[in-house]
């Protein structure tokens, strides 16, 4: 599934109120509901402000309404002004102290919703991560990398960006102009009328001339976005191969044609957000206009038309800005339904467990036996395992050999249940494996392969994986039983060394000893080893084989996938697999008279 797939919704206002409620907890809709009680009272707070304005263009036009005003003429007398211009300073200092008020408590509502958005932001994130690492390992590994980094980490933000803080700025704006105009309708029934005339209609024609385009160009952005992510990580990833094959500008011209269309869209997006701002400074214009032209050739000239062009002046000043808000928020809305549909694009690969996950360890005794295992990919009809079945006793040795493609990774990959089988069973001393069990059987695990995960971090981080109580003594024993203890010794910095990004301060045979010490601090049972020192010199590899013949004392179940067949020397039985089929079992002795 694909961006491709994506289909814009009729009504994008109403959909993104709907996903903003499935994708919100139980305590962040309830800071809504408390965010927007304190957006309703900043909104009142700035029409009081505004309608402050107009008493104080009366009294600076006409000064006998101070003593007319039964309000003003009150104050007046209280703090017994001496004249009239010394009442209006009066009145303009108390209007710049409530403006400064209104303001300041403004920016903490500002600060309250930015701080919900950037917690819902940081939920949904969570509730991706979580999301992803509950698909099983064969849906998981078909989704791109970038598709999966764009999923989890760009599309969270963007979404809260651009769906949830404008639907804020819609609530909050949308209150402040309905009570501006309600507050315009009680001043004045031709002003109101005029505005809901010239501003109104005005707007509604520029958001639909934009919509379609806005929608156009965030689709866009979102597809091209993982192109421009994939194309510069193959470049650094492959930093080796393409300095050697001479193609840097090829790569370079791969991704800054990317990066390109990204940023025309970008900036398309940006002209899209600024044209209603323009557009209506030349509507807000018109109408002042239109009301001096209605002066001149209307009216009788006196001073109240004066006033209602102060007032529509007034209006204009608030209810622009928020116009424009709540416009460019409709139109961020509409261009990004596509963050929407990011998040649950895969939703319909998450399977429904039948079971609960059971915590309990499962008992390991006595052997593993594979019944009858069969297995083909998703879609195929080939089957890469077919009927196999064999035992291994607890503290063997077993290893596998065969061409690439016999079946070898496969089957270690149902053995640590990442695929599952489809015929036969597992079973751990004689019981079968269930799907409850996957976690619970994984924590005996232990899985060494050839290009092994590393962290940059500590060597001690990297054993560990990052546990924040270490058990130093069992620490210091994997380490000894990894055979990495002298190498720790000669570090300035010990176990806590960096090893760099991927592992680059270290050797091949050192990143293969830090897996093989993972696994055993993990307490695994069970190790599985594949291919785990084919990209090893021999002299490294048999180095790594000691140390992995040597767990052999420690009564560890071992399974070895290797190409050398020197890896496989100390191995109780070696099966060799054919076209997905055991096609031999031998001694390690056997197999070189074999092979010879």
């Amino acid at each position: 599934m694909s961006d491709e797939n994506f289909v814009q919704p009729s009504n994008s206002f109403i959909n993104s109120i709907k996903s903003v409620r499935k994708h919100t907890n139980g305590a962040q809709k309830r800071k809504i509901g408390a965010l927007s009680i304190l957006v309703f009272f900043s909104a009142v707070m700035d029409v009081v402000g505004l309608a402050a304005v107009l008493p104080l263009i009366q009294a600076g036009t006409d000064t006998k309404m101070i003593h007319t005003n039964k309000y003003l003429s009150a104050v007046y007398n209280y703090f017994e002004f001496s004249t009239d211009k010394s009442f209006v300073l009066f009145l303009i200092g108390c209007l710049l102290a409530y403006f400064l008020f209104k303001t300041a408590f403004g920016i903490f509502v500002n600060w309250l919703q930015a701080r919900l958005t950037a917690d819902i932001a940081v939920y949904i994130t969570q509730n991706q991560f979580i999301k992803y690492y509950k698909l099983d390992f064969l849906d998981f590994s078909a989704i791109k990398s970038s598709l999966l980094m764009r999923n989890i980490l760009y599309n969270p933000t963007s979404y809260v960006q651009w769906i949830v803080q404008p639907l804020t700025m819609i609530l909050s704006e949308f209150i402040i102009v309905l009570l501006i105009i309600g507050a315009i309708a009680y001043y004045d029934l031709f002003l109101f009328g005029f505005i809901l005339v010239t501003i109104g209609p005005a707007t509604y024609l520029v958001y639909s001339a934009l919509k379609k385009r806005g929608t156009a160009v965030g689709v866009g952005i979102d597809n091209v976005f993982p192109y421009a992510l994939s194309s510069l990580t193959e470049a650094i990833s492959g930093y080796i191969d393409i300095k050697l094959a001479g193609k840097e500008d090829n790569y370079r011209k791969r991704y800054l044609k990317h990066l390109k269309n990204y940023q025309e869209l970008q900036q398309s997006a940006y002209l899209l957000s600024m044209i209603p701002i323009r557009t209506n400074e030349i509507i807000a214009l018109l109408g002042i206009i239109l009301i001096f032209m209605y002066a001149l050739f209307l009216s009788d000239g006196s001073a109240d038309v004066l006033i209602m062009v102060g007032a529509f002046a007034a209006a204009a000043y608030r209810l622009m800005p928020s116009m424009n808000r709540i416009l460019n928020s409709f139109m961020y809305i509409n261009k990004n339904q596509v963050s929407i549909y990011n998040l649950e694009i895969f939703d319909e690969l998450l399977k429904e467990e039948n079971e609960n996950p059971d915590p309990a360890p499962v008992p390991f005794n006595s052997s593993i036996k594979f019944d009858r295992i069969s297995f083909s990919f998703p879609k195929s009809d080939k089957q890469i395992l077919k009927n196999l079945t064999f035992e291994v006793k607890k503290g063997e040795k077993i290893g596998f050999v065969g061409s690439s493609g016999s079946g070898k990774t496969t089957l270690m990959n149902i053995l640590l249940r990442f695929y599952n089988e489809n015929s036969g069973q597992i079973l751990v001393d004689g019981i079968p494996l269930k799907p409850s069990q996957k976690q619970s059987w994984r924590n005996l695990i232990g899985y060494v392969k050839q290009d092994i995960f590393l962290l940059d971090g500590s060597i001690r981080e990297n054993i560990t994986l990052g546990d924040a109580k270490v058990d130093e003594e069992r620490l210091q024993r994997c380490i000894k039983q990894a055979s990495l203890d002298k190498l720790i010794e000669g570090l300035p910095a010990g176990v806590n060394s960096q090893i760099g990004e991927k592992g680059n301060n270290l050797s091949g045979g050192q990143r293969q000893r830090i897996g093989i010490a993972r696994s055993l601090y993990r307490n695994a049972e069970i190790l599985i080893f594949d291919e785990a020192t084919s990209a090893l010199d021999n002299k490294t590899e048999n180095e790594v084989t000691e140390s992995i013949d040597s767990l052999s004392e420690t009564n560890k179940t071992i399974f070895i996938i290797a190409h050398r067949i020197t890896t496989l020397r100390n191995c109780d039985r070696i099966y060799e697999l054919k076209n997905g089929e055991i096609s031999g079992v031998f001694s390690y002795r056997e197999l070189v008279e074999k092979v010879l």
